[in-house]
């Protein structure tokens, strides 16, 4: 029980400055831009990432990125609105399959 003491609560000023610089504030943020079309699957009821993190990573990606919120879904979309994800999904695949055969 010492040691674990010991280990747990030494250097913790040291402990402490290296978590805070892991921490990154929303201001701090730039996202790069990405020359891919990006997606963005959201559920609408997501509690840990909220709707209107969603709509303002869409407009800092530009005109290359769509944004689909699933009605009556939280975070697990994926698990909570399986066929309604599916579907979304086949849309997805379905839009560059679309522009791999436009560019032939």
């Amino acid at each position: 029980m010492r040691n674990y003491l010991q280990v747990m609560f030494t250097n913790r000023k040291e402990r402490s400055e290296l978590l805070e610089g892991l921490v990154i504030t929303n201001r701090d943020v730039t996202i790069p831009n990405f020359p891919q079309r990006i997606h963005l699957l959201w559920g609408e009821n997501d509690r840990i990432f909220k709707l209107e993190l969603a709509q303002s990573m869409k407009e800092q990606l530009g005109n290359g990125t769509t944004f689909e919120g699933i009605k009556k879904a939280g975070h697990l979309v994926h698990l909570e609105r399986p066929c309604v994800y599916n579907r979304c999904l086949k849309h997805i695949i379905a839009s560059f399959l679309d522009s791999n055969e436009l560019k032939k």
